[in-house]
């Protein structure tokens, strides 16, 4: 039972604090790549003040990151470059803060003990435990068999892997409880947040939006281009960068892999229908390391859980069968079904029967051999060892292999036919033009590269960044054309035409906007506030502000009414209002505080995916 358990533990325990709800936001915002300077070695991705992160540490975080999007989204989405980008730019972003926290803890001796350890999980139950069948009564989460776990000596390895995960995560929480512990909120502070939170406007609004302006705003010309650029060149500026020729050979089965996979399972299926045990077999050759320990056990689903040939195969069964063997992008299964059941269920709103099945399944992984990745790295390191004799060019295409040519790199920059690689940029700006790389061994494939060309910095050429300059010279020339009839609707304002007949006469449409506060999301103006707050300064109704400009285009907001809280609510309040707004400042307390330990932070680094225009 409890090995089933262990099995079930997930990568992360997630302490559900809004503090670090606020770190979260806080990490991507922060530029947490900047470096303090060179010298860190090749086989480590970074250091953080004194504090080496391995390539091992780093990859295993980005592929635990990787596995959650592809849970999340199916096991057959093809996961776009761009996310790959982000992904590996948020696992880097993450190990920092984890570095950065856990040094400060340990300088101020935050410690976490074994009892602080015990309680919170005394009174938290991890997730997948609530939902684990040993801990369950009648379909419910049986705590008084939580409790009795805890104190069991048998499942001590259970508890074993999971302190580890809870203590790191009560350490951050002692740390923002540290950082918050300081944080007051005054009465005024109090009533401030009332008034804002209670005091509303209505306004007028004539929203002049960039797209507005788009059909009567050529495609600049090639001549307007070439001015735009030339008054703008600085805008456009690159780092050194590096032209790389690309050999690659993907980490894919091969046939016989294919072939292989198939034949195991058809070998299981042949041996667990003649008589073998199917636990035992789960635990011996199942790839699914979950299911596998406890005798390949999938508990109780409802149609629709797992994937759609897998479903199918399991809803279609009958209890103490076993299928052949079923393929899905997981692999080959061998499904024995233990028999169904009605389970009342909430959908929709709507208790409901439906219907479970009891399934164990045997995963055999259509994956690459070691003898085929061993082909793959061997064929590339004899065009390698050719090159000297023969010509990289005519190595390559001697073992039957296509060379790519890059587009130029920047040091921080995205690898075509790669993608984002630290070791491969750190090889590419540390050699020579002409020079071929080692084999390198990357996540999902392998590849030799060699050195076609050196761009130093300077100004991109026009050529290069043509898109990029035409988007931006539009752009400012829908600006200005907003700017300038803003500019006349206001004018016929101040002539004395209403808003609304002003607007309208250059065809603009008026709009009355709800009520609404200073904290209220105000979807026509994207919640700007300075918007918000000029709507708020405006004194007496019918007073119009001059045009301000906002992220899509142009406003001229006109007072229609001021409602005033009653403050009598205030004192029937006081206590919430209290504690939302410390709650607020404590967060931003702590947003500050970490902010602070990251800029001070001396951050050495071989991974770095800022992207540059």
């Amino acid at each position: 039972m409890f090995e089933a358990l262990r099995r079930m533990i997930l990568p992360i325990i997630i302490i559900v604090l809004f503090f670090f709800l606020g770190m979260i936001v806080l990490q991507w915002g922060l530029d947490l790549n900047r470096t303090g300077g060179s010298g860190v070695r090749a086989n480590v991705a970074g250091i953080v003040n004194g504090e080496e992160i391995s390539w091992q540490t780093f990859s295993r975080s980005y592929n635990n990151l990787l596995q959650n999007e592809r849970s999340r989204r199916g096991a057959d989405y093809e996961i776009p470059d761009e996310r790959s980008r982000q992904l590996e730019r948020q696992a880097w972003d993450q190990l920092v803060a984890e570095r950065v926290i856990n040094q400060e803890a340990a300088r101020l001796n935050i410690s976490v003990t074994e009892s602080d350890v015990y309680s919170y999980l005394k009174f938290n139950p991890p997730q997948y435990l609530r939902q684990a069948p040993e801990l369950q009564t009648d379909g419910q989460f049986d705590y008084q068999k939580y409790l009795a776990l805890m104190a069991d000596p048998s499942a001590g390895p259970l508890w074993a892997e999971i302190e580890p995960m809870v203590r790191e995560n009560l350490k951050q929480l002692k740390m923002a409880q540290y950082v918050s512990a300081a944080v007051h909120v005054t009465e005024g502070e109090t009533k401030q947040a009332f008034l804002d939170s209670k005091e509303y406007v209505s306004i007028g609004l004539v929203n002049a939006t960039l797209n507005q302006f788009m059909s009567v705003v050529p495609e600049p010309t090639e001549e307007e281009l070439q001015e735009y650029y030339n008054q703008h060149q600085k805008d456009y500026p690159v780092d050194e960068r590096v032209v790389l020729d690309v050999v690659k050979i993907l980490k894919e089965p091969s046939d016989f892999d294919r072939e292989s996979a198939h034949a195991l399972a058809q070998e299981i299926y042949d041996s667990v229908t003649s008589g073998s045990d199917f636990e035992e077999f789960a635990r011996i050759y199942s790839d699914d390391p979950g299911s596998g320990a406890a005798g390949g056990d999938l508990g109780w689903f409802s149609s629709g859980k797992m994937v759609k040939e897998f479903d199918s195969a399991a809803f279609a069964m009958a209890e103490g069968d076993i299928s052949t063997p079923i393929k899905t992008s997981f692999g080959w299964h061998v499904l024995k079904h233990h028999g169904y059941r009605d389970q009342e269920q909430t959908v929709d709103g709507k208790k409901e029967k439906v219907r479970e099945a009891h399934v164990s399944h045997i995963l055999v992984k259509i994956s690459a051999s070691a003898e085929t990745l061993e082909d793959a790295w061997q064929q590339l390191d004899l065009i390698r060892t050719e090159s000297d004799n023969m010509g990289f060019t005519a190595a390559a295409q001697a073992e039957g292999l296509e060379i790519h040519t890059t587009d130029p790199i920047e040091a921080d920059g995205y690898i075509s036919w790669i993608g984002t690689s630290a070791q491969a940029l750190t090889w590419a700006f540390d050699t020579e033009v002409g020079e071929v790389s080692e084999v390198m061994d990357l996540p999902n494939l392998y590849c030799l590269m060699r050195m076609s060309d050196r761009l130093p910095a300077g100004i991109a050429k026009l050529a290069d960044v043509e898109i990029q300059v035409k988007s931006d010279c539009r752009n400012d020339n829908l600006v200005q054309v907003c700017r300038d009839t803003m500019q006349v609707v206001y004018e016929e304002i101040h002539q004395g035409t209403s808003v609304k007949d002003a607007a309208e006469r250059f065809q603009l449409k008026y709009e009355v906007l709800p009520p609404f506060s200073r904290n209220s999301v105000v979807a026509k103006i994207a919640s700007d506030p300075t918007i918000i707050g000029t709507a708020f300064a405006l004194r007496g109704v019918g007073s119009v502000t001059s045009p301000l400009e906002y992220s899509s285009g142009m406003v001229i907001v006109e007072l229609l009414n001021r409602l005033s809280p009653d403050l009598t609510e205030y004192n029937e309040k006081r206590d919430s209002v209290y504690d939302a707004t410390l709650a607020t400042k404590q967060q931003t307390a702590y947003e500050s505080w970490y902010t602070q330990l990251i800029e001070n932070a001396e951050v050495k680094s071989n991974v770095n995916f800022q992207r540059r225009r």
